[in-house]
């Protein structure tokens, strides 16, 4: 398996290979590609700025860098969606990298544009991003069908559900599963305008939480409805409140960027499960983060990398599974299961 880091420049690339990396993913701001832009379009999924790469100049510096070390360099065209218009300025970007730069890979999201990209450059290669919310082997078969190369399943599919996918789909496609690093409360592919508002509403602390009364009934033929704020008596609001903040400030907001005693960075992870993504097919393990500091990135590379260099000496499952609970260092965490992928 090899892993997959986020860069936001030519330096962080550089520094991502020397750890461990072998395979990069980028972005590019808007003005790079849309001529007028006028409706505000994301290029890709990570807002303009610190995210995403400054110009075209500094991609064609990292793919060489990357390509003289054996890696490779993926570029996001991953929103769910793009307004029509906008195809035609992507179309023109994507020939001007083809022509003068020649990235690995493209990650796109989008059915439209990936039908239209593989039509007009039937060469590129394409990976279903996460943001496609592939869930089920319906959905790797009809964008199979659309020539892609690699399937990026979403964050938090169950194991089991991935390795039924693997095996109704074939070994023919890649596949991409997440590691290290940022949650998400909802399913990201279907989630369109909880950040239209200052930000995501699902994790903002100052919003707001009120219990509201519901009717409900005991039995689906009881003539009785009943009114009140909870279904069961015991049920506490507050209590699971509570719960719910401290899931989202350990596993959404990475208890808001810090590291561990070891150095590693706290948040969602998946390391525990590797023996078993490895076994079912998982060909890239992909580490969240474009617009994190490089420190982080770099001490996420070491910690993948540590573990899987482990396993690769033949280590049984449950050692691994261990062995990346007791490098990591934060026991009680793994325990509470706020902050695994795999749970």
């Amino acid at each position: 398996m090899k892993i997959l880091a986020p860069v936001n420049s030519l330096q962080e690339g550089k520094a991502l290979l020397k750890e461990g990396a072998q395979e990069l993913y980028c972005g590019l701001n808007p003005e790079v590609c849309f001529k007028k832009n006028e409706t505000g379009s994301w290029l890709n999924r990570r807002e303009p700025g610190i995210a995403n790469l400054k110009n075209l100049g500094e991609l064609k510096e990292l793919v060489k860098v990357a390509h003289e070390g054996e890696g490779k360099v993926f570029l996001t065209l991953n929103q769910p969606s793009y307004d029509p218009e906008d195809y035609q300025d992507i179309l023109a970007l994507i020939e001007n990298i083809e022509e003068s730069i020649g990235v690995d890979a493209y990650i796109v999201a989008d059915p439209a544009l990936i039908r239209l990209l593989k039509e007009t450059y039937p060469h590129l290669v394409i990976h279903v991003s996460s943001l496609a919310a592939v869930l089920n082997s319906a959905a790797v078969s009809f964008f199979s069908q659309l020539s892609v190369k690699r399937i990026v399943f979403p964050r938090y599919l169950p194991l089991a559900t991935m390795e039924n996918i693997i095996k109704e789909s074939g070994n023919h496609l890649e596949y991409e599963a997440f590691i290290l690093n940022d949650g998400c409360v909802f399913e990201e592919g279907y989630c369109f305008v909880s950040h239209g508002f200052g930000g995501a509403f699902c994790h903002n602390p100052d919003w707001r939480y009120k219990p509201i009364k519901v009717n409900w009934q005991e039995k689906a033929d009881e003539q009785k409805v009943k009114r009140g704020y909870f279904r069961k008596e015991k049920e506490d609001f507050q209590m699971y409140l509570d719960e719910y903040k401290r899931w989202l400030w350990i596993g959404i907001k990475n208890f808001g960027g810090l590291s561990g005693y070891k150095g590693y960075p706290l948040g969602m992870c998946g390391i525990c499960a590797l023996a078993h993504l490895k076994d079912m097919g998982v060909t890239s393990l992909k580490i969240v983060g474009r617009e994190a500091p490089l420190k982080k990135k770099m001490a996420s590379v070491r910690l993948v990398k540590e573990v899987l260099d482990y396993l690769d000496e033949g280590h049984s499952p449950d050692k691994v599974k261990n062995f990346a609970k007791s490098i990591r260092g934060t026991k009680g965490l793994c325990e509470s299961g706020y902050m695994c992928y795999y749970r």
